[in-house]
């Protein structure tokens, strides 16, 4: 299955600290624009698997797998 390599613009919170600026996250499938990550999951900083949603636009795409 395909890959998309994701960084966070900056850092996301909810009920706790989940995406740290400057990180990067791996989320299942192909995202080729960054609108297209609304609908796929990455797991975040506390362990649990979070849907990026309305957060696409604080994430950059840096590679594909």
């Amino acid at each position: 299955m395909e890959q998309t390599v994701i960084k966070a613009k900056k850092t996301l919170y909810n009920a706790g600290e989940c995406f740290t600026k400057g990180q990067t996250y791996i989320v299942k499938g192909y995202a080729s624009s960054t609108a297209s990550l609304m609908e796929l999951y990455a797991t975040n900083n506390l362990g649990e698997r979070h849907q990026i949603g309305g957060w696409w636009r604080e994430f950059t795409i840096v590679k594909h797998n």
